[in-house]
């Protein structure tokens, strides 16, 4: 069985790095993109990512990270983006199935103290009828999106082919329906740049989320995404770019979200 692991030291967590590319056939790209089941051993690797940049940006340690996401460490599928050329990683989502403990956006709307309209609460029921969903195996939660300090200008660099990835897995799996509680210049990056149809989850307002303030629930309709994809992947490094240019200090310290 494995072992969840956060607190990985660095050494160990780059000594597994260079296990798993051993594993792979690489091409010629510094920056390669892999989908891992939240199972595998090498998935520590995503998980140090997430720990790290959530520590660095608020304090989430370890024992914090354990507690918040353990519950769904069985149902994750991690992306993770490997610099080949240092043999570190670059970056890591993390998107959560539905399975028993539910999804962690929607559990933690229908809690007293994490619901964005705190004490009040908003039930899964809830949730589901507003946006039209009829079964929660249907939908991910976009649980963490982690990119260490030192990769955060190469962004481009990852973006199409981590899209294209995780839109593959999207087809495969048959999603329709995506949640998540993302950091305030995220979302004006998926609105404003992207153009992504993106909305209030339940009709939520923003909130502090895991001691963040400036956070939003949002909820987006999957084929309508995977629709847009293909018109604007030629696009999207440019907007990106432009973006990173203009508000690289806000929308550098929103690449941690959750």
């Amino acid at each position: 069985m494995t072992e969840y692991v956060y607190d990985m030291p660095d050494a160990e967590r780059d000594a597994l790095t260079a296990g798993f590319l051993d594993t792979k056939r690489l091409g010629c790209n510094r920056f390669a993109c892999f989908a891992l089941e939240g199972t595998d051993p090498f998935a520590n690797i995503a998980r140090q990512v997430e720990r790290e940049v959530f520590e660095a940006s608020w304090g989430n340690d370890a024992a914090m990270m354990k507690r918040e996401y353990g519950p769904y460490d069985d149902s994750s599928l991690f992306f993770l983006v490997v610099d080949t050329r240092e043999g570190v990683p670059a970056g890591a989502l993390r998107m959560i199935r539905n399975s028993p403990a539910g999804l962690k956006t929607i559990v933690d709307l229908d809690d007293s103290v994490k619901s964005p309209i705190a004490p009040r609460t908003i039930s899964v029921t809830e949730v589901m009828r507003h946006h039209g969903i009829d079964d929660l195996d249907d939908c991910w939660d976009g649980a963490t999106a982690a990119i260490p300090r030192r990769y955060r200008r190469r962004l481009v660099a990852t973006h199409v082919q981590l899209m294209r990835i995780m839109a593959l897995a999207a087809r495969r799996e048959d999603i329709k329906h995506f949640v998540a509680v993302l950091d305030a210049p995220v979302v004006k990056m998926a609105r404003d740049v992207l153009r992504l149809p993106l909305t209030p989850l339940a009709g939520t307002p923003p909130f502090t989320h895991m001691d963040a303030p400036e956070n939003q629930a949002v909820y987006a309709h999957v084929p309508s995404i995977l629709g847009l994809g293909g018109r604007r992947n030629r696009k999207v490094g440019q907007k990106i770019s432009d973006c990173l240019d203009e508000t690289s200090t806000s929308v550098a310290a929103g690449l941690a979200a959750r």
